[in-house]
């Protein structure tokens, strides 16, 4: 079992449990019938315009983005030092990953009952609805978790010197834009102060988890929370 909490917060087998999440979100956008940008997470959004700039057209891009993450496993495959693919290690995972979201649903959701709020998705269909949830699961946290969080603290270490309070800005800052990114959109929720702290204390949570999991555990995390709350 010692071997299951290394590889499973590996690079290799977080690359290699992304393109499922990939997979599914495009069906089910396919099936939502809706506007190519229409439903589509922001985040997804921002990595889909991004890479418009290179002239590429908007219906190649999900060809592109699975073509990217099959690149990716075989690169993360030879940074991998004697760590093996295990078929039961993605069911653990993803076991791993339901228990998470259950608890940081009853934890998170409790506040907002005790505040009054709601954070159904009313108004949204369900295939729509999942498709947000598990864009959000892995669009969101390659953008603020694995590629902004680190880039701030590279960007910020060598400003304040030592690694821990460079650390601690990096988090509360990625967790803040994390949580700003909700408001940005078609689709974006109304603004409200405590939404916005709410979502920037989820963040922080989602952050937590990524140091410790790993990026496949938080992403499915992240999926499966939004389900609960959304649906």
């Amino acid at each position: 079992m010692s071997n299951y909490w290394r590889y499973s917060r590996s690079a290799y087998y977080s690359a290699v449990a992304a393109l499922p999440l990939l997979v599914i979100y495009e069906i089910l956008i396919v099936l939502s019938q809706s506007q190519y940008w229409g439903i589509r997470n922001a985040a997804d959004v921002w990595i889909r315009n991004f890479l418009m700039a290179f002239d590429l057209k908007a219906q190649h891009i999900t060809f592109v983005l699975i073509a990217i993450s099959l690149v990716l496993i075989p690169i993360a495959k030879s940074r991998a030092s004697g760590i093996k693919l295990k078929a039961h290690y993605f069911v653990l995972m993803f076991a791993e990953s339901f228990a998470f979201s259950l608890f940081l649903g009853i934890f998170l959701q409790s506040i907002l009952r005790l505040s009054g709020l709601s954070s159904s998705g009313d108004g949204i269909g369900l295939i729509q609805n999942l498709a947000l949830s598990i864009g959000a699961g892995l669009f969101e946290e390659i953008i603020f978790r694995v590629i902004l969080l680190n880039l701030l603290f590279l960007l910020l270490r060598p400003i304040f010197k030592k690694t821990v309070v460079a650390a601690i800005i990096s988090v509360l800052l990625a967790s803040f834009l994390f949580s700003l990114s909700h408001y940005v959109g078609s689709i974006a929720d109304t603004w409200q102060l405590y939404s916005f702290m709410f979502r920037w204390a989820a963040g922080l949570l989602f952050t937590v988890l990524y140091f410790i999991r790993g990026f496949a555990i938080t992403a499915y995390t992240h999926a499966l929370y939004d389900i609960w709350v959304l649906t």
